[in-house]
């Protein structure tokens, strides 16, 4: 077992490839409220280089209330997209982002009222004191959002964080 580690320096931040980005610019920051941080375009010459895109791209990074970002990344190249299944656990490889939120139901009803699709039709207890809820953006990509009755059980670490910052 190796006794190396990555010494990540900034929380990590998912990309999310998008055929059409104004959807999805408006499922993240207007109805999962999301602040645009920067909106860049990458030449074709350098997107060939770095072998992203060979038109080059957009990249629009967004930051969520907690403090993460998603970079949402538009591109001329043909996209594959992937067809909504029941399951959310049927796609392998990068299946679904997951945000951990003070009140599930609170998060099912602004995604209803906003025409969100649900792959549950409402948050469920999963295990004693753990709800969640499937959904899809735009592109059909799966968003799960928990809920725990107990974040300091699941995440310790992130109250040793906060105590520590109390103390500084």
């Amino acid at each position: 077992m190796s006794s190396w580690s990555l010494k990540m320096v900034a929380p990590l931040e998912p990309g999310i490839v998008c055929r059409d980005i104004g959807p999805m610019l408006e499922f993240y920051g207007g109805v999962l409220g999301f602040e645009t941080i920067s909106d860049a375009e990458a030449t074709p010459q350098m997107s060939s280089e770095f072998k992203a895109a060979p038109q080059g791209y957009r990249i629009v990074r967004m930051q969520t209330p907690y403090g993460e970002r998603i970079k949402l990344v538009q591109t001329t190249l043909p996209n594959t997209s992937h067809e909504v299944s029941p399951w959310t656990f049927g796609q392998c490889g990068l299946a679904y982002l997951t945000f951990i939120v003070a009140d599930v139901h609170e998060v099912a009803a602004r995604l209803r009222q906003r025409g969100v699709h649900f792959i549950n039709d409402q948050p469920m207890e999963v295990r004693t004191g753990f709800e969640a809820l499937f959904v899809t953006d735009p592109e059909n990509n799966y968003l799960e959002f928990v809920q725990y009755a107990d974040l300091a059980s699941y995440r310790p670490d992130l109250l040793h964080k906060a105590l520590s910052k109390e103390v500084r």
